[in-house]
């Protein structure tokens, strides 16, 4: 997804510009989603076909993992309770240019974690970390990192928390194919020079405000919005690793725009 996001007027006053999904990516997802739809299906099958030993040693994995006091995610899940969910706790997910992003919602709310290419060359990579679980998708066509965009799927409605600390330096509408579907927030992380983190696919509803440029955000304390619906707005590229739609809060790490330089 390609954006500038805030630029500076006459006055030297920010405005905004809002965020472009054009339909040649629209249409590649929609390709890359059938063909993990189809992959899926082969590992049914084969899954299917499987002694049912299998299923006694993932009990006990899942048993062993589950007794590690280090607080970890949930494992993904088709279809979580609707609602804003909790605070989450404080668990880093991921590093990029020696920034921490924690995770932005309630861990029993997440249904994957997904890592792939921005169609953009200001995209940097993030590093997933060891202990969390994800996915990675095909790069179809995008030039940017293979790691720069990051998917954290959860439910419509469940609150978003700022990934890292730092402060707003940019809030625009985010436009899909011509329409406006909620907002995405700029946040310059107060350990980072020269690189600002994008997070979007965010609404304000339920008493939660969108943000506003100068806000100090703490990661997983501060609420930044809530998760906004798209399932009736384009064919998502997580819905290829959930059994729901695909809704989530997307982050990337991105060089600092000019616009934004001091």
């Amino acid at each position: 997804m390609t954006a500038r996001i805030v630029t500076r007027g006459d006055a030297g006053t920010l405005t905004d510009e809002v965020a472009q999904v054009s339909q040649e990516q629209i249409a590649a997802r929609r390709a890359m989603r059938r063909r993990r739809q189809a992959a899926r299906r082969r590992r049914i099958l084969i899954t299917a076909s499987l002694p049912l030993i299998a299923v006694g040693l993932i009990a006990v994995a899942v048993t062993l993992l589950g007794s590690d006091e280090s607080p970890g995610l949930a494992s993904p899940v088709a279809s979580p309770a609707l609602g804003g969910g909790q605070q989450p706790p404080e668990l880093v997910i991921a590093e990029s240019e020696g920034v921490e992003i924690h995770l932005p919602v309630d861990p029993d709310k997440v249904t994957a974690i997904l890592y792939h290419p921005v169609n953009s060359a200001a995209g940097i990579p993030i590093e997933p970390a060891d202990d969390v679980d994800h996915e990675q998708a095909d790069r179809a066509g995008r030039i940017g990192p293979a790691t720069a965009g990051l998917d954290v799927g959860a439910p419509a409605g469940t609150t978003v928390f700022a990934p890292v600390d730092g402060a707003v330096v940019g809030v625009t509408d985010y436009v899909v194919a011509g329409s406006r579907q909620g907002f995405e927030v700029i946040i310059e992380p107060g350990s980072a020079t020269g690189s600002v983190l994008r997070v979007n696919h965010l609404e304000a509803s339920d008493g939660v405000v969108r943000p506003v440029v100068g806000d100090q955000v703490v990661a997983g304390e501060t609420v930044i919005g809530r998760v906004r619906d798209f399932s009736a707005v384009v064919e998502q590229e997580l819905a290829g690793f959930t059994q729901d739609a695909g809704n989530h809060v997307h982050i990337e790490m991105i060089r600092r725009p000019a616009d934004l330089l001091p």
